[in-house]
């Protein structure tokens, strides 16, 4: 047994003498670092020739023959492996290397990383006018291939030579964008050209965005989805072999047209059939490789064959058999696949033997097939199989058992599977030393603060001595060693092969330590923003860590598009270095509208049956309740602008109107992430509305709120948020009036309030684990402007367990009080409601506690058209306790897959009319359920019955909730 592993930095950051280029091929050679000299003269000292092996003789003869002409301090080498061989760099000191590049105009068309990517940005590379020259010529070329065939770029250089960097402005002018000319389809007949030409017409191509027509913008990437398309015409007629190809794009500038050439091949036709069994042309094409591939041999119907077994036993059909038929004619090749299914079986179980040292529920966790359950047949194929047992093997390898081995034994007892891993686990290959060496400046105690793996009496195995590895160089990249490498070797004893002796090596490199923090590429934003949020210490190591952080930080403020903290030039010798913060800031402005015509039916019934006034929750009306019928026609119109940026301090101001004939918002918000360059991120919102869309009621609403935040800890887990809301509601034109108590009606609240919350959850849509804690308190003293008095205070703790095998326990319980002073009552807006599918499941929508009756006429003067019906008024005191049970149901459906789960609950609790225990276990109700959970992206999609065992008059005991997203 014998190991070897080595862990490099990039090539940049090692100086030449960690690593041996000796006799690999180089591709390039060159002069870099000084923009001010006369680099072709300076070139004739090279003496290591491109193409030809590396020769460190050669290579030090050219370094002092550079010395010797006298014009710089030092020679530097640098050495970069390419693909092609090695770029080999003499750089002369005080050497200039790359800063930012600046794009001009040119960012207005294309996104300004996109256009670093086209210029292959140099990052931390010497200057050289050579990769000046390539950037130009790649940028030109894309900018071509995009349309603007009459684009010009002309680099200017930007020497700072207090920091030694060199800034490359390429002044982009694109001119006009070209049209598409002639497009013109070659390789195929007449008819089939018209056929291949109306389809790029139709509306297929438009929906894929494959419209290509003469006089229409030119844009490579409709050219590319074009090309695409016409492939799949062509497969649509057999020819899956068939070949579109891009040719040519003529420019004229005359009429600032291209005129597009495609090269159609088709090739042979080639028909793909079944035989035996059905299975859908959407399936087909996904597992036989011969429609991907466009093309036809011998090994990719073999894979397809092999796929269709696969996808049979995935369906149950384990004993599934699929034999492939090629046969060529004069028109084409015909492939078919016949197909045996057999009969549809289960796999019954799955076990693990022969493992002595690992425990089976460990293993079988990591098995890939699955044992059928209640409706599901389970999960088995070939590729399952392999899988499973490569899963196995690494399991055993990283544990020490090297040569472990996994042999499974499948039995097919009429349609029930029985499937064993059978293990054969060796001999476990153990740590007998450890020595580590190199560490001149960490004692062996500091490398590794959470402990190594590879000690003596330890299993061995490759993956333990990664983990060591890859601890070791964060300790030193934390500590500012960032050319810091590792090497170990292992190797057995002579007496023992199953006990090694283990040595690291460890290349520490200098310390790093930063000497000035320097910004480039920055127009408005305040420097006090920057180094807020990138704090890269002068005078102390820099660490790995803090130039990453700061990155992260910096792209959260939403004012860059792109962000690079890194050292100046590559770490050498020299332990001083510059950290280069290169930033570009995203566009500032951003405008969106609509304008159109509408006409609008008010009156009739009512949508959905129920009406939410503003504030308040909705309450359900009697299907026969009509109003008087009214169609309003008039123009209607949004227009927002955003100012990103705002004053350089990465803040955010948006403008809002919109108008129609029924309803007229406007809105203003500011936000800041850093308010006074503090840890407090703050923001301010300003609305008004005014809206009688809806024929029972005019709502006036105007709302003021400052709110501020901050995080508590450095993970983020704790939050406090201060905040000050001023709001206005004013309800007129009330058809239904005892909806809403005179009192309520015109409502002016100003609220002071705070909010902690702790959140360790480890998926706030669907939590396994973890907790969830909040407290909100406020206050509305009629001293600052609220028409009452009242204070309110609700918090919750959610604690989320796992059960193993999936299986979590989810508790949640909420108590809220709020009461009112000074002779004041709290209004009917900030009440406490429940009922509902994330409160109390017995009850319908805020259907839990007092109610009262109301009766709502179509006609006041007709009593016949009246009815009661039951609104919520709210409560006092909140108490809710709910507890649940979630897991999952182990099935593959058709069409919903694997992804269905199930929930045991049961909801407790009321909203109580006053604060006290008088009342409070006489109407404590409680709700027992189940529900199906389905995992979609967004969240599972939840389907809850909940049954009231303490059934209220006139509510229904039993209710059905479908919403997305757990109850809590």
């Amino acid at each position: 047994i014998f190991a070897l592993s080595l862990q490099l930095l990039p090539a940049q950051q090692l100086t030449p003498s960690t690593i041996s280029y000796e006799g690999q091929n180089v591709s390039s050679v060159d002069v870099a670092g000084r923009p001010d000299l006369n680099v072709r003269q300076l070139r004739q000292l090279i003496v290591q020739p491109v193409g030809k092996p590396y020769s460190k003789e050669k290579v030090d003869a050219t370094i002092a023959a550079l010395k010797q002409a006298g014009q710089f301090k030092d020679v530097q080498l640098e050495v970069h492996p390419e693909a092609n061989g090695l770029q080999v760099l003499f750089v002369l000191q005080p050497g200039y290397y790359f800063g930012i590049f600046d794009f001009g105009d040119a960012t207005k068309a294309f996104s300004y990383t996109r256009l670093l990517q086209v210029s292959n940005f140099p990052n931390q590379e010497p200057y050289t006018g050579v990769r000046v020259e390539q950037a130009e010529s790649a940028l030109l070329d894309f900018f071509h291939r995009s349309g603007f065939f009459q684009a010009t770029i002309e680099p200017e250089l930007q020497t700072d030579s207090t920091h030694g960097i060199v800034n490359v402005l390429f002044h982009v002018n694109l001119k006009r964008r070209a049209k598409f000319g002639t497009i013109v389809l070659t390789g195929v007949s007449e008819e089939e050209t018209k056929r291949l030409k109306r389809g790029l017409h139709s509306l297929g191509a438009r929906l894929r965005g494959a419209y290509v027509n003469t006089g229409k913008t030119y844009s490579l990437k409709k050219l590319e989805s074009a090309t695409t398309y016409l492939q799949g015409e062509l497969a649509k007629q057999h020819y899956l072999a068939g070949q579109v190809k891009l040719i040519s794009a003529n420019y004229d500038s005359g009429t600032n047209r291209a005129d597009v050439t495609f090269q159609i091949t088709q090739g042979q036709k080639i028909s793909i059939s079944t035989q035996g069994a059905h299975i859908s042309a959407r399936t087909r094409k996904k597992v036989i490789p011969i429609y991907q591939e466009n093309t036809v041999d011998a090994d990719l119907v073999q894979e397809g064959a092999n796929n269709l077994v696969s996808y049979f036993q995935s369906k149950g059909f384990f004993d599934a058999k699929v034999n492939s038929r090629i046969a060529k004619q004069s028109s084409g090749t015909s492939i078919v696949y016949e197909i045996e299914k057999g009969q549809r079986g289960k796999v019954a179980s799955i076990d693990v033997k022969g493992n002595h040292h690992l425990g089976g529920d460990a293993l079988l966790s990591h098995v890939a097939v699955a044992k059928g359950r209640f409706f599901s047949h389970g999960k088995y194929s070939q590729q399952l199989l392999h899988k499973s047992v490569k899963n196995l093997e690494s399991i055993y390898k990283n544990a020490g058992y090297s040569q472990a081995t996994v042999t499974p034994n499948v039995v097919n007892d009429q349609g029930k599977l029985k499937i064993i891993f059978q293990v054969n686990e060796g001999v476990q290959d153990v740590v007998d030393s450890l020595k580590i060496e190199g560490n001149s400046s960490m004692a062996e105690s500091e490398l590794a603060p959470k402990g190594l793996n590879l000690t003596p009496g330890k299993p061995y195995s490759g993956q333990l001595l990664d983990q060591d590895r890859d601890q070791i160089i964060a300790t030193y990249l934390d500590h500012g060693y960032l050319t810091a490498s590792f090497k170990s070797t292992s190797r057995p004893l002579k007496n023992n092969p199953h006990h090694l002796e283990v040595v690291y090596t460890i290349y520490e490199g200098p310390q790093v330590r930063t000497v000035m923090v320097e910004t480039l590429g920055v127009r408005h934003t305040r420097p006090e923003i920057i180094a807020h949020n990138a704090k890269i210490p002068v005078g102390r190591p820099l660490r790995e860590t803090d130039m990453l952080k700061s990155e992260g930080q910096l792209y959260s403020l939403g004012v860059f598009d792109w962000a690079s903290v890194d050292p100046q030039r590559p770490i050498t010798k020299d332990p001083d270095t510059e950290v280069l913060i290169k930033l570009h800031e995203a566009k500032r402005n951003g405008l969106t509208y609509g304008f159109g015509f509408e006409a609008f039916n008010r009156g009739g019934s009512i949508p959905g049956g129920t009406i939410a006034l503003p504030n308040l929750p909705p309450v359900g009306l009697p299907s026969s309740f009509r109003t008087s019928q009214a169609t309003f026609y008039g123009p209607r119109g949004s227009i927002e602008y955003s100012r990103f940026n705002f004053r350089g301090r990465a803040e955010t101001v948006t403008l809002l109107i919109f108008g129609a004939r029924l309803d007229q918002r406007a809105s203003a918000s500011w936000s800041s992430p850093s308010f006074w360059n503090s840890i407090w991120s703050s923001s301010l919102v300003l609305f008004g509305e005014r809206t009688s869309e809806n024929p029972i009621f005019t709502a006036r609403i105007a709302q003021a709120g400052l709110q501020f935040q901050r995080p508590l800890n450095t993970k983020k887990t704790k939050t406090l948020f201060l905040r000050y809301s001023l709001r206005r509601t004013q309800l007129s034109n009330l058809l239904i009036p005892d909806l809403v108590t005179p009192a309520d009606r015109n409502e002016r609240l100003s609220t002071i309030s705070a909010s902690y919350i702790r959140d360790t959850r480890d998926n706030a849509l669907d939590a396994h684990r973890g907790i969830y804690e909040s407290l909100d308190l406020a206050i509305n003293p009629s001293a600052l402007g609220s028409n009452t008095n009242f204070g309110r205070a609700l918090g919750q703790t959610a604690y989320y367990h796992s059960l193993g095998s999936k299986i979590t326990w989810a508790n949640s319980i909420r108590l809220g009080i709020e009461q009112a002073f000074a002779g004041s009552h709290v209004p009917l807006s900030e009440r406490f409601f429940s009922g509902g599918g994330s409160t109390l499941r017995g009850f319908p929508l805020y259907g839990a506690g007092p109610q009262r009756t109301v009766a709502v006429c179509s006609n006041p003067a007709d009593a016949a058209t009246c009815s009661n019906i039951r609104v919520p008024v709210g409560g006092s005191q909140l108490v809710i306790l709910n507890s649940e049970v979630r897991f999952p149901i182990p099935v593959d459906l058709p069409l919903i897959g694997s992804g269905l789960g199930g929930a045991v609950f049961y909801d407790g609790g009321n909203v109580y009319s006053s604060i006290g225990f008088g009342n409070f276990f006489s109407n404590y109700t409680n709700t027992l359920g189940f529900g199906f959970r389905y995992k979609t992206p967004v969240g599972p999609v939840r389907f809850d019955i909940g049954h009231n065992l303490n059934p209220i008059a006139g509510i229904n005991s039993t209710q059905f909730f479908i919403t997305l997203g757990q109850a809590f």
